[in-house]
């Protein structure tokens, strides 16, 4: 029984060992995600059970049966963790739910508990466009909320139009240096909410001026983020955010564009135009990835064909966990 139970034990190790060496050089061809992989974590529990029957002495405590354990460990954390996001990303999509959000905007944390709708606010935040301006740093800070993004009339530089259930607290400071400017636009203080079928009831709109050059660095918490910047001269993006839904859009209009991402849970979608060459690079553990027309260098770094030799390139950089993420070139 003894031999048996470290027969039972190599042979698991030489599978878990093949697979793990398949998936990290791109043997298989499966299009299998990491949640689809944990949704059987039960398994290595019912063969931790089996091992410890093959035991001559019925230990639990032998080296299989406490293998497979700590092996379904993990996976159910992770399985348990994408079903709760699930359920979340369900509820704030169903037709008719409605509930509010307590943001702190000093994390990326969130809460939610039914309720009814509050008073809707609308405010305007301009900053006039000057002739010398060549390049504006714009900084956004704040928590959830749905940002969208338009073209500013040639008056204006900067416009932000907010839509705000309740009372929300906005602040926009700019400077001028040379033909550099910088504006500042945060979302300040405690603040609640509003999410229903329609999405969270705190939509803020950019419009910005498409003749200078961008480079744009946000932090905000939970929220929707669309930006369509083909139209736009985006030499740099960052974005920091919680749990999101991310939708990108990049134009061929620069040389160069590097493009940065750090987030939690979050659902990311990137589109990049033909005419480019793109590089991507990946952190983070528990990924679901799907990058359409690019060739996996080694891992992490996955490049368009031709990416050396192009001469005008985009640089995506990505820190995240367990989310989904595409891109793809139109």
């Amino acid at each position: 029984m003894k031999n048996r139970n470290n027969l039972f034990l190599g042979g698991l190790l030489i599978v878990l060992g093949g697979v793990a060496l398949g998936l990290v050089n791109d043997w298989f061809t499966w299009d299998v995600t990491m949640r689809q992989i944990a949704k059987f974590w039960p398994i290595l529990i019912i063969l931790a059970g089996l091992a410890v029957l093959l035991d001559d002495k019925r230990n639990f405590m032998n080296a299989t049966s406490v293998l497979l354990v700590a092996l379904a460990i993990p996976f159910g954390i992770y399985n348990c963790t994408s079903n709760t996001f699930d359920h979340v990303e369900d509820r704030i999509t169903q037709k008719g739910f409605d509930f509010d959000v307590d943001i702190n905007d000093e994390d990326n944390s969130f809460t939610y508990e039914e309720g009814d709708s509050s008073t809707t606010t609308n405010n305007s935040y301009r900053v006039e466009n000057r002739p010398e301006v060549k390049s504006v740093k714009l900084n956004v800070s704040g928590g959830a909320a749905q940002f969208l993004l338009g073209e500013a009339g040639s008056g204006d530089v900067f416009l932000a139009d907010t839509k705000t259930a309740g009372i929300s607290k906005f602040s926009l400071t700019e400077s001028l240096s040379g033909s550099e400017q910088k504006i500042d636009f945060r979302m300040k203080g405690e603040k609640k909410v509003k999410i229903n079928k329609k999405g969270i009831d705190r939509k803020v709109t950019f419009m910005l001026n498409t003749a200078p050059t961008w480079d744009i660095d946000m932090e905000v918490g939970a929220g929707d983020v669309k930006y369509d910047f083909s139209n736009f001269k985006v030499e740099k993006f960052k974005l920091e955010s919680g749990a999101s839904n991310v939708n990108l859009k990049f134009g061929d209009l620069l040389s160069e564009s590097k493009v940065a991402l750090e987030s939690g849970v979050t659902n990311i979608n990137i589109d990049v135009p033909q005419s480019v060459g793109c590089e991507i690079k990946i952190d983070g553990a528990l990924n679901a990835r799907n990058f359409t027309g690019f060739t996996k260098v080694k891992n992490g770094l996955y490049r368009t064909e031709g990416f050396d030799s192009a001469s005008k390139k985009i640089y995506i950089d990505m820190d995240s966990g367990m989310s989904n993420i595409e891109v793809n070139r139109y």
